[in-house]
């Protein structure tokens, strides 16, 4: 079920364009919380992507996180935060929601804009497809050079925690992660989680658009104590790590000193 194990949370995967893999996912927190926390890049020129999507978590609640896979406009200048914008904006209406609790991320061909066209559609048709059955499908849209889809939840006695993920590579150096729980967290509890958890679990976010978000919906009926999420994420996010690792090619020099 991946990030739609908890409760509260739809998703969807989709193809945008011509018939082919997936390559845009949404994820769509129902609630009754939209707190939420994020880790980002220490790039030192992030992409735009990111930009705007600091300044949606900033505010503490996000609804829905959309990943475009399918392109990527790395410069952090005012054309792709532009772009980002835009994408943010139709989303939300999509959603019928505000832009400032939709959170942007982008992988792909560096250098390649996406169809803004074709774009729309697919998140139009993303939105509509969201539920909670689409947790698989919106894995398998976070893939660019993975060959699989990475997924993982955790069940504890009253929450549940889940996250999918797409791992950095040479080529597009873009590394991704969706965590998600119906524990009933504050905005300040999901930053420091998230935070902690990556820098424990997770490579090094060290790609222009590398992203890792939080969202809790408190949908549990119950309040847990941050250790016992803490635990619950870092089973999760060591099995996404693992999986990535799993899934990465050895180089011809590592390949020399086996």
């Amino acid at each position: 079920m991946s990030v739609t194990a908890p409760r509260g949370f739809r998703a969807a995967g989709v193809t945008t364009g011509a018939a082919g893999a997936r390559n845009l996912a949404v994820v769509v927190n129902d609630g009754p919380s939209r707190a939420a926390g994020a880790a980002f890049t220490a790039a030192d020129a992030p992409a735009a992507p990111v930009l705007w999507s600091k300044q949606v978590v900033s505010g503490g609640r996000v609804y829905a996180v959309v990943v475009d896979t399918g392109a990527t406009e790395p410069s952090p200048g005012p054309a792709g935060f532009q772009a980002v914008h835009a994408l943010a904006e139709h989303s939300a209406d999509a959603l019928s929601d505000s832009a400032a609790e939709v959170v942007v991320c982008a992988a792909g061909q560096p250098g390649v804009r996406p169809d803004s066209d074709l774009l729309r559609q697919g998140v139009a048709d993303a939105v509509a497809e969201a539920a909670r059955g689409g947790g698989l499908p919106a894995a398998d849209a976070l893939r660019t050079t993975d060959t699989v889809a990475k997924f993982a939840f955790q069940r504890g006695e009253d929450l549940t925690v889940g996250g999918m993920a797409k791992g950095p590579d040479p080529a597009l150096s873009t590394g991704l992660c969706v965590l998600t729980t119906d524990a009933d967290l504050t905005p300040g509890q999901c930053e420091s989680l998230v935070g902690a958890v990556a820098a424990r679990t997770l490579a090094p976010l060290t790609g222009p658009g590398d992203t890792v978000v939080l969202l809790a919906s408190g949908a549990a009926e119950t309040t847990t104590d941050d250790e016992t999420v803490a635990a619950l994420l870092t089973k999760v996010c060591e099995d996404l790590a693992a999986q990535i690792a799993a899934d990465t090619p050895i180089t011809e020099d590592e390949q020399a000193h086996t």
